[in-house]
């Protein structure tokens, strides 16, 4: 039913749903309510609610649906807010990317991921935010013996099963009965009971091992040992054997985050966070709204607990139609659980706080270098050299603001001698970037150059070579000023912004890198230099030295015993790596007489 929005007072006095649109007749909120007159009568009064104010002055249509009951109405709101989506309210985000493990029902049942839960007569688990989670509870399950594949039975057994990772019903290899106690193994796995599932599997191992089905027992034994290890990891102090989900919540701004804590004969055996648009709401209604959506789809426990009462009693009538009680931590345990619990949440609050903060500086950054999109791949450069000797570069790269240090690179500089830093710039961002056309791989979102309009021209350079074309920048470390091509003024950030502190850390991790290259090459070269001007010492027996002393400062100190004890060095070795180092230091040879060594040294 449509009516106009000022006839509120017109609307049935029954339970039901409405629905308010925009000018454009899109749907921007739906709402339940035990009366519909009263409910949306309530929003043309004077209200304190950002959220309401806002919400009115963008209502220009109202549609209804009259319900039998308030619970039909509960069930048909989170339906229509999932059809929908509506900008007011509080929605789950990607809950359809959330899956649920799925046993089908065939004759031999087999075990796969779904996306959604369907009316086929099949068992559902979940739903799973953590797609690891699934893959891992599946490759266990499998052990078991359960089928994974769509093949048409009869047929002939495919490699799972000589892997030991299913029963091969296909071929006939188990009955169904046998078959069905697998099935019932899984389920007692996916449900978290664990103990029912040890006793099972101890009574089949102690039944193979009379049969002398050793192989077969040792299989049950190594599940055992696993289900062991898993259990232990998920052990916590909880009377009882209720299944409950433990539920808290924390709100900032427009995002809400939510921890929902799963136990199980007395075990925790899970968690799970989600995210949510929470549309300037309370706590209240988030939690309400997620109730009704979560619970939609996935099983409920006996119990549900939540950190408020909840004021809309329609939640706890619909629930307790499932078998499930509603209620708030009463017990110490519950309450140490439910503070767990929040302390998670607010860990994940602040987490996506960061997430924003990085996406803020990264859009930032886009506006002010007036970059067609987000550049979440930045690639980063450096110089770094002493007098033109040792001079290397270095490549950095940051995803999503994130150093990725697997794809830096080091680089030796080979065609510039000197300390000409623009061309040295030129030389590894062509190499860099040669090899990347080459190898057909996937180019930055923006290149950023430690130094002023050289080291930006010497890599433009570089890249227009290629016939490649890049977004650039160049980052100058005196005054921050960031140069683009093209531009005579250079583009200033603010002081302390996002994207300042982003570009800034990006040019100090290449520099970081450059550096850290220099030295260990320069060390080397020193080290090498040394060893090199005694007589007698080669590459192999430099190397010798090296790895039994450790450092030249070592070798330096030691005596010609101590030197004649690294293999592979004879005597004479001994003696001149000591008297080359002991010429430095004014030392006597020990062997020397003292008149000798004061003649020798004089």
């Amino acid at each position: 039913m449509t009516t106009d929005i000022k006839d509120a007072k017109k609307l049935p006095k029954s339970p039901g749903v409405y629905l308010m649109k925009d000018m454009e007749n899109k749907v921007i909120y739906v709402g339940k309510a035990s009366s519909l007159r009263d409910r949306v009568s309530q929003y043309f009064r004077e209200s304190d609610s950002p959220k309401t104010r806002m919400l009115m002055r963008n209502i220009e249509g109202l549609e209804y649906i009259v319900t039998g009951t308030e619970v039909e109405a509960l069930v048909l709101e989170s339906n229509l807010i999932k059809e929908h989506a509506p900008r007011y309210n509080v929605k789950l985000r990607d809950d359809k990317a959330y899956p649920f493990i799925k046993i089908t029902n065939e004759e031999y049942p087999r075990i796969c991921i779904a996306r959604r839960r369907e009316r086929d007569g099949a068992q559902y688990f979940g739903p799973y935010p953590d797609s690891r989670a699934v893959r891992e509870l599946i490759k266990m399950a499998s052990k078991l013996g359960i089928r994974r594949c769509r093949k048409k039975l009869p047929c002939p057994a495919c490699l799972n099963f000589h892997i030991k990772q299913c029963a091969a019903p296909c071929a006939g290899n188990v009955t169904e009965e046998a078959y069905q106690s697998i099935i019932k193994n899984v389920s007692d796995l996916l449900k978290g009971k664990h103990k029912e599932l040890s006793q099972s599997l101890s009574e089949e191992m102690e039944k193979l091992s009379q049969m002398q089905e050793y192989e077969k027992a040792a299989g049950k034994r190594d599940l055992l040992n696993a289900l062991s290890t898993l259990s232990e990891k998920q052990r916590v102090n909880v009377p009882g054997h209720k299944d409950q989900d433990i539920m808290a919540c924390a709100i900032s701004g427009n995002t809400a985050s939510l921890q929902l804590f799963h136990i199980s004969d007395g075990r925790l055996r899970g968690r799970d966070s989600f995210t949510l648009s929470a549309a300037n709401s309370d706590e209240n209604e988030v939690i309400s709204s997620f109730i009704k959506q979560y619970y939609l789809e996935a099983e409920p426990p006996q119990e549900i607990i939540v950190p408020i009462e909840l004021p809309d009693g329609s939640i706890s009538i619909w629930l307790a139609e499932k078998g499930v009680k509603l209620k708030t931590p009463k017990n110490p345990v519950e309450k140490g659980l439910m503070k767990l619990a929040m302390e998670n949440t607010n860990l994940l609050l602040d987490m996506n706080a960061l997430i924003r903060k990085k996406d803020a500086a990264l859009m930032e950054l886009q506006n002010a270098l007036d970059l067609p999109s987000s550049p979440s791949v930045i690639e980063a450069f450096d110089i770094s050299n002493i007098s033109g000797t040792d001079a290397t570069g270095s490549l950095v790269v940051f995803v999503d603001g994130k150093p990725d240090k697997k794809n830096y690179r080091r680089f030796k500089i080979k065609t510039v001698g000197g300390t000409d830093d623009f061309a040295m710039m030129g030389e590894v961002v062509g190499r860099a970037y040669a090899r990347r056309k080459d190898e057909g791989k996937k180019m930055p979102d923006l290149v950023l150059i430690d130094g002023g309009k050289g080291q930006l021209s010497a890599a433009l350079a570089a890249i227009g070579s290629l016939g490649l074309s890049l977004d650039m920048a160049a980052l100058a470390k005196e005054f921050e000023y960031i140069f683009l091509p093209g531009r005579e003024t250079p583009v200033i950030l603010p002081e302390g912004s996002p994207a300042r502190k982003l570009v800034q850390r990006i040019r100090d991790e290449a520099h970081r890198f450059a550096v850290g290259y220099h030295r260990k090459l320069r060390g080397k070269r020193i080290i090498e230099s040394e060893l090199d001007k005694i007589a007698g010492i080669g590459v192999k027996k430099k190397q010798a030295l090296l790895r039994y002393f450790g450092s030249v400062e070592k070798l330096r100190k030691a005596d010609v015993e101590e030197i004649g004890k690294v293999p592979g060095i004879r005597k004479k070795d001994a003696e001149e790596v000591w008297r080359h180092f002991s010429k430095k230091a004014n030392q006597p040879h020990p062997s020397l007489k003292a008149s000798e060594a004061t003649s020798t040294v004089a």
